[in-house]
Order: C-alpha cells, then sequence, then structure tokens
C-alpha cells in the first residue's frame, strides 16, 4: 500500500532551511562563519572596491581554508593569516595560496605550527586574513577571524 505525501509550504520551507544548513556543513565543517573580506578593514587607505571571503576549518594538524577574492585592482601576490587584533597589522603566521587573476577561489590545507594551529582555535578574532597586491603590498583586502 503507498500513500501520497503533500507538504505544505512551511514543511518546504523546513526542508530548503535543513538543505542549506547540510551545504553549510559540507562546505564548511568547522561550523565556522565565512569571513568578509573588504578594503574598509584594511589599515591603509584602500579603495579599490574589491572584496571575497575566507572560511576556515581545522581538520586533524590541517589548517584548511576557502579564500576568495573579487575584483581585485591587479592579480594577487600573496595571501597570509597574520596575528593581531581589528585595525592592526601583524606578523604573517601562515601563507596562504592565491588564484590568478582579479577573481578566484581557492581551496586548500597548510600545517602550520602545532603552537599556531591551537591558538588560532583557542581565538580565532585574534588574527585576520589578507589579500596582498603589487599596488597594495601591505593588503589589498582584509578580514578579521571568527
Amino acid at each position: 500500500m503507498h500513500r501520497k505525501i503533500t507538504l505544505g509550504a512551511a514543511a518546504l520551507t523546513g526542508l530548503a532551511a535543513l538543505s542549506f544548513s547540510l551545504d553549510m556543513a559540507i562546505a564548511n565543517p568547522g561550523g565556522v562563519p565565512a569571513v568578509p573580506l573588504n578594503n574598509e578593514q584594511e589599515t591603509a587607505d584602500v579603495a579599490t572596491g574589491a572584496s571575497g571571503f575566507f572560511s576556515w576549518h581545522v581538520d586533524g594538524l590541517q589548517f584548511c581554508y576557502t579564500l576568495e577574492s573579487r575584483n581585485l585592482a591587479v592579480p594577487a601576490v600573496a595571501a597570509h593569516v597574520h596575528v593581531a587584533p581589528r585595525n592592526v597589522n601583524g606578523p604573517v603566521v601562515i601563507g596562504l595560496a592565491t588564484g590568478s587573476g582579479t577573481s578566484w577561489t581557492v581551496s586548500a590545507c597548510t600545517t602550520p605550527s602545532l603552537e599556531v594551529l591551537e591558538a588560532i582555535k583557542a581565538n580565532p578574532r585574534a588574527y585576520y586574513v589578507n589579500v596582498h597586491t603589487s599596488l597594495h603590498p601591505g593588503g589589498e583586502i582584509r578580514g578579521q577571524l571568527k
């Protein structure tokens, strides 16, 4: 015996939300929200309108991430995780891969020191990501980790 099941709008909305939640969990297993990257967060006066996103999670001893940039003034020359609070420049603690051109997305994993990995897990807001270009060597877009 088969029965026809009809779902109302509320049930369909719930299923859509569940699907979105599952997609987010798969895309970012650590459950950390994506960090917006923009000019306004840089400490230098940068006004290119470039933007991006950074999501990350720890997988064993690896720092895994997706870094996206959009509309950089010129192609990226480097990207890093730095240690410093908002509005302050700090030293590089993890080098990140970049794509080619002015708009790209890169997903990768790297193995930083255990000390750095544990420190980021303990206090991610003490770290930021930025993307450097030849026109803006100090960074064109930046975002504080969450």
